[in-house]
């Protein structure tokens, strides 16, 4: 007398398919996220150091900024840099925070608005703002006159290398038109430099995945190519 096969439960089933459509993926990532960290630890620090430049005032075509660089990380033993941006209308960066750094704003002409923690300020002349670290933010110009003011970065970190490439890369038509690197390897270092980070991904996987990919970009010669910018 046969004997009718036992049907699987579909809640097995179903637990086998959850598996392949979520847990196979996230074991994946876990595996890559570490393997990056790992091998990143052992390749050399990621090399922020500024040259010493002559030139003070540096434009960017694509995102309409002018920045003249009033004090420099040289001059100030690494203190604070101070800059004063003179932005075009419609002009402005996306949304960012820095997790070493405090910036503060000053007003010297016209209109700014600056976004923090998702609330808009505008800013007229004389006026002050600051964002302390670990704060989202961004400024852009909404009015039709330029606006001009100061930004000190306190410390200042490597902001001045990272203003230089930045700026390169959108000046020679190497980046997109958001101002970000299509070069994906130019990006992890210019994010490494500016030690900025975008508010898309969880701060526990990006704050430690990005420097790591940016020493693998060093590794691999990439920083190279952006050494025209700053040196």
């Amino acid at each position: 007398m046969s004997q009718t096969p036992s049907r699987v439960p579909r809640f097995f089933t179903w637990k086998r398919i959850l598996f392949a459509l979520v847990g196979l993926p996230l074991l994946v990532f876990l595996a890559a996220f570490i393997a990056i960290l790992v091998f990143a630890a052992f390749l050399p620090e990621l090399d922020r150091s500024v040259p010493i430049r002559a030139d003070r005032t540096i434009v960017n075509k694509l995102g309409d900024y002018k920045v003249t660089f009033l004090k420099t990380t040289h001059e100030t033993a690494g203190a604070y840099e101070l800059v004063q941006v003179e932005l075009a209308p419609g002009g402005g960066n996306e949304w960012h925070y820095h997790d070493v750094f405090v910036e503060k704003f000053h007003v010297l002409q016209g209109q700014l608005s600056i976004g923090l923690d998702g609330k808009e300020h505008t800013l007229t002349s004389g006026q002050r703002a600051e964002v302390p670290m670990n704060t989202l933010h961004r400024f852009y110009n909404t009015s039709s006159d330029v606006a001009v003011f100061t930004v000190e970065i306190n410390p200042a970190r490597s902001f001045e290398k990272t203003l230089r490439i930045g700026y390169g890369l959108c000046n020679d038509g190497h980046c997109n038109e958001r101002g970000i690197p299509r070069n994906p390897w130019h990006l992890f270092l210019m994010l490494a430099y500016s030690e900025s980070y975008p508010p898309v991904v969880p701060s526990f996987i990006q704050e430690p995945l990005i420097p790591a990919l940016a020493r693998i970009a060093q590794w691999k010669g990439e920083h190279h190519a952006l050494e025209q910018y700053y040196r």
